[in-house]
């Protein structure tokens, strides 16, 4: 088996999911198979899935709700493929999405994780990058390739004992990316192969405020691991980010200081837009820490 497609279920809408299934069993490449995990959905989820008969779905039921993470994982070990596919159940792909992706993976054994460039639908709309860009950034800027675009090489998971990091709730996929950098090559295709659904219902509409602060410290913890800096008094800092912790005076000039060294790294190799983006990203932490000054200022004063 070359590819195994994995695509966790919870109470994905009817149409979406049928959209999310038909464009995997319409890949140009055949040698797949679809690794489908209801995840106890509450709704129809199971008809939609059951009413398909085709022997390349592979179904499996959670018997209680495990959430993302844990049944992610279940599904890695799931998976017999080289290659292991990602689509989330109310995203869809284009038909020439693993052929492209098996063909690159092949020629380029080096490469860990291969993710594709998407639009946002229904909107049709989508972001221009440079995807020779996105291996510098990976570990610093989250969403420079999409969850539902990615296809893993399995033994690159296996050999370094990779799985989704439970304590990155909302933010496994860029853990994820960040682990795989370090052992092995991350790319895109410089191709719209993947369609993602926003939607108000969605985990990242429903979670954005924490999943934000998990994504910053993340990428904080890569930035202290990657570039030269004092760790010792580094960490404490990133233990106090965690915990919302106002800085002292002196915690907050090194972590500046720092952020300037990453800029000053980073922008002069990157093109637009994540030349710009990296410099936004360094200061939403920064003024995590000032609001986190302020509140705790204010509750003081009272």
């Amino acid at each position: 088996m070359s590819v195994s497609v994995l695509m966790p279920v919870y109470n994905t809408k009817y149409d979406f999911l049928r959209q999310a299934i038909e464009s995997i069993l319409s890949q140009t490449y055949e040698d797949f198979e679809l690794i489908i995990i209801n995840d106890a959905s509450t709704d129809n989820a199971e008809d939609v899935i059951l009413s398909y008969k085709d022997n390349r779905i592979k179904y499996y039921k959670n018997e209680r709700n495990l959430k993302l993470i844990a049944t992610l994982n279940k599904g890695l070990d799931l998976c017999s493929g080289k290659y292991i596919a990602r689509l989330d159940s109310d995203d869809y792909c284009s038909s020439q999405r693993l052929e492209k992706q098996v063909e690159y993976m092949d020629t380029h054994p080096e490469t860990g994780v291969l993710g594709t460039l998407f639009e946002f639908v229904p909107e049709h709309v989508r972001e221009i990058v440079n995807v020779e860009d996105i291996p510098l950034c990976i570990r610093y800027i989250p969403g420079c390739l999409l969850h539902s675009s990615a296809m893993m090489r399995k033994s690159v998971l296996t050999d370094n004992k990779l799985y989704y990091n439970s304590d990155c709730l909302h933010a496994e996929d860029f853990k994820m990316w960040s682990d795989i950098s370090r052992v092995a090559n991350v790319a895109v295709l410089p191709e719209v192969l993947t369609y993602y659904r926003q939607t108000e219902t969605g985990i990242c509409a429903q979670n954005e405020n924490f999943q934000n602060k998990m994504l910053m410290l993340i990428s904080f913890d890569n930035i202290i691991k990657d570039f030269e800096c004092d760790r010792e008094k580094m960490y404490p800092i990133l233990v106090k980010f965690t915990k919302s912790i106002p800085l002292t005076e002196n915690e907050f000039k090194m972590t500046k200081e720092l952020f300037k060294s990453v800029i000053n790294s980073l922008v002069p190799k990157l093109s637009e837009p994540y030349n710009a983006r990296i410099i936004q990203y360094l200061e939403a932490i920064i003024q995590h820490f000032k609001i986190i000054k302020e509140v705790k200022t204010i509750w003081m004063n009272h």
